[in-house]
């Protein structure tokens, strides 16, 4: 499941547990990796529901839709399956989430929708080209400052979770060979 060895979670774990099973439908192994550390987790919780799952001024589907393509981008296997299955598991209408993640401009999706995840892929793959041109455009697509913030901020929280899966060594919860193919064709052709 990890790299790092896990501990039985303590009480006020299992009772954030509880929670994420509730928000999640399962609790996703990200969590289960960081039970030596109970108070990042309980922190990232806090987090993960302010800047996901908590009402605010993107719907839950352009969040997790800005939480995929994020992911996809920093090719992250682990949090790619764990959100096309989370899409799945709140019965999100719209394109598979699978081909959000790999190639969102061949969806259907609105043109707002496709701008505003162009935005957060340039934001996660060259952070620092992003200009207030970028931010003017979404305002063109009718997107105010509160919903470019917590694109902003969502972008964030994504990179975050990647980068702690990859550490940890977080091994998916969900097979998906749609996602796993992909991300060996992406590792493939990565310069890297």
């Amino acid at each position: 499941m990890s790299y790092l060895s896990t501990v039985p979670p303590d009480k006020e774990t299992s009772a954030l547990f509880e929670s994420i099973k509730q928000a999640f439908g399962f609790i996703p192994n990200f969590y289960q990796a960081q039970t030596r550390r109970p108070d990042l987790v309980k922190a990232e919780v806090g987090l993960v529901h302010a800047a996901l799952i908590g009402e605010g001024a993107l719907t839950r589907q352009q969040k997790e839709y800005i939480f995929l393509v994020c992911s996809a981008s920093n090719l992250s296997t682990y949090c790619v399956t764990a959100h096309c299955e989370i899409v799945r598991l709140l019965r999100l209408d719209g394109p598979d989430p699978e081909q959000v993640a790999i190639d969102h401009l061949s969806t259907a999706l609105p043109a707002d929708t496709k701008a505003l995840l162009n935005f957060v892929v340039k934001l996660s793959q060259q952070p620092t080209k992003v200009a207030d041109d970028d931010i003017q455009a979404l305002r063109t697509f009718g997107f105010s400052d509160q919903q470019i913030m917590e694109a902003v901020v969502l972008a964030g929280v994504a990179k975050f979770a990647n980068f702690v899966a990859f550490g940890l060594g977080t091994v998916p919860d969900f097979d998906n060979p749609k996602v796993a193919l992909h991300e060996a064709q992406s590792a493939v052709t990565s310069p890297l």
